[in-house]
């Protein structure tokens, strides 16, 4: 009786034991994302110390799968032992009783542990709902679905700065959301914070609907709506979070999490509203960033310009000014077209048509690739390309300059000054007033000293540059010359972005959107990717300093991809890119 006690006690400590160290792997692994971002730091390290730089979501996932293959290992031998001892007992009843028990016990442990995985998942849920912020982390074998993910590629969300899991970012940021389609006003706005009569309207956030917070505060803590200036494009399709205290601490870094509520609405043509975040992606969106010590005193400059300096173009030429960093959509971009109220003109940026006179090109400024790039569009519509899209054409013969302004300074240079109809010239996402350099940018210096003034006539921080047009139209179709990662690649890197090289023309970045780009899974899983561009740079040609742009390199950045190991249900992913990508 002795044995037989001991025996189903060590049996039992060993089930319970495993199954409980399992719970606690499985509950490590579906920590909140405000944990999980702290990771940034240590892939740095990883990288500079040739260690390896997996994401540690990835890593732990990989234990957890070895931890459930051995326990799955373990309670598979035991039920085979236990079947072994019932057909060898040869109806020996205390052999029998032992076999039963031994096959029993193994099927409670094996419960045990499928329960604490399924009990983690569905607690950390319904914490994080009752949080205010939906739904958890899923995963699948190696990988991690991050939650409330999805809104940014196959929903509203074109873009937004900081970047998901951005590092480095400087304490005097802004956040700028792109969104598809016009938003309410008052869904991101305090009421009665904003004139929108205005020539530049400033409100109070809505703190009911945006929330920006420190992630180890959790969103209880989130920024007051007297702690954040909100402005936005005309269109309604971009949105700047000032955030009036300066972020995290000259001490450490610190994790930061945005939300947004399913409680945003957008603005349809007929001025109904509706729901901006419905199903699947109807518990919003939630991303995370890494703000570091520094407060950013560096100002932008311009690190590429389409066309290339000096040369000779036909006339569908795109104007396309590259900056070295992200710059205030606010200021960036906007419509040149001459009406009553000079005020309501673009002119940070002026396309002047020289032979002409010296007047500004009708259009409008749009900004992409994560606000880095500016690009200018008439409203000339003169043709169509292959794929029957508009093409629009700068005046024809005609000799062109592009002026790029920077504003005058605020009392705190390099900040520049903010008036009444917002900043008078380029800036970046911390305010810097823009280092142009005078022609071709010849002479930046990464010092701001504002435009040309009587006070200082010698300032060089406007940039411009000059080309010409003939009067033809070039039908060249764009070629795909090389993809990354190839065709029916596998054993692919799961955090590896996609590259789409365009190896003979350069490509207009503001259309290689999520919403002209894509990534679909298949099986389907919740993913969320971003369109990206980077030029191919040739060798400079004096007198200008900046390189000439050969071709794009289109990149689709993306969440974690789902990682099967050999034998498992294979896990597909469609890079797609349509026909709007010009």
């Amino acid at each position: 009786m002795y044995n037989k006690l001991m025996h189903r006690l060590w049996l039992k400590r060993i089930f319970f034991g495993l199954a409980a160290m399992s719970s606690l792997v499985l509950l490590f692994v579906f920590l909140p994302y405000s944990v999980l971002a702290q990771t940034t730091d240590l892939t740095q390290v990883g990288v500079g110390g040739d260690l390896p730089t997996d994401d540690i979501r990835i890593i732990i996932a990989r234990i957890v799968r070895a931890v459930i293959a051995f326990l799955g290992i373990v309670f598979f031998s035991l039920v085979v032992y236990g079947g072994i001892l019932y057909m060898t007992a040869r109806g020996d009843s205390t052999k029998t009783k032992k076999a039963t028990d031994v096959i029993r016990d193994a099927v409670i442990g094996l419960a045990i542990v499928l329960s604490s995985y399924a009990i983690a998942t569905f607690v950390l849920n319904a914490l994080l709902r009752a949080a205010g912020i939906g739904g958890g982390v899923i995963s699948d074998n190696v990988s991690f679905i991050e939650p409330l993910g999805g809104a940014l590629g196959n929903g509203i969300i074109q873009d937004h700065y900081p970047p998901r899991n951005g590092f480095d970012v400087p304490r005097n940021t802004k956040v700028i959301i792109t969104f598809k389609e016009p938003i309410d006003l008052d869904s991101l706005i305090a009421a009665g914070t904003i004139n929108p009569t205005d020539p530049f309207p400033v409100g109070k956030v809505n703190a009911d609907n945006v929330k920006i917070y420190r992630s180890d505060d959790g969103v209880s803590a989130a920024l007051a709506q007297a702690d954040v200036d909100v402005t936005f494009t005309a269109d309604k399709l971009i949105f700047v979070f000032d955030p009036v205290p300066l972020l995290g601490s000259p001490l450490e870094n610190q994790n930061y999490s945005v939300f947004l509520s399913p409680a945003i609405q957008k603005l349809q043509p007929d001025l109904t509203l509706v729901a901006a975040f419905p199903p699947p992606n109807d518990s919003g969106y939630l991303w995370g960033f890494q703000v570091s010590t520094v407060v950013d005193v560096t100002p932008p400059q311009v690190q590429s310009f389409v066309p290339n300096a000096g040369g000779t173009f036909d006339k569908n030429i795109l104007v396309q000014v590259n900056f070295n960093e992200a710059v205030d959509p606010t200021a960036a971009t906007g419509v040149f077209q001459p009406s009553s109220d000079p005020l309501l003109d673009f002119d940070n940026i002026q396309v002047q048509n020289i032979t002409a006179g010296g007047v500004s090109v009708e259009g409008t400024y749009i900004i992409s690739n994560g606000y880095r790039t500016v690009e200018f569009v008439t409203f000339d519509q003169c043709g169509q390309n292959a794929c029957g899209g508009a093409i629009y054409c700068l005046p024809g013969d005609a000799d062109i300059n592009t002026l790029v302004r920077t504003p005058g300074l605020g009392l705190e240079p390099p900040q520049a000054q903010f008036t009444s109809s917002g900043y008078l010239g380029i800036v970046d996402v911390a305010g810097n007033a823009f280092d142009g350099g005078g022609q071709y940018g010849l002479l930046s210096d990464f010092v701001a000293q504002g435009p040309p003034s009587p006070v200082n006539s010698l300032a060089i921080d406007n940039y411009w540059t000059d080309f010409a047009t003939n009067n033809f139209v070039n039908t060249t179709r764009p070629r795909i010359t090389n993809i990354l990662p190839t065709q029916n690649q596998s054993d692919v890197d799961v955090a590896s972005p996609i590259e789409i090289t365009f190896g003979n023309v350069a490509m207009r970045m503001s259309s290689l959107t999520n919403s002209n780009m894509g990534l679909t899974p298949e099986p389907f899983h919740e993913l969320w990717y971003v369109g990206r561009g980077e030029n191919i740079l040739g060798t400079p040609v004096p007198p200008s300093t900046t390189p000439p742009v050969t071709g794009t390199t289109a990149i689709i950045q993306h969440g974690v991809l789902l990682d099967y190991l050999e034998g498992d249900p294979t896990q597909d992913y469609y890079p797609i890119v349509n026909n709007e990508v010009e």
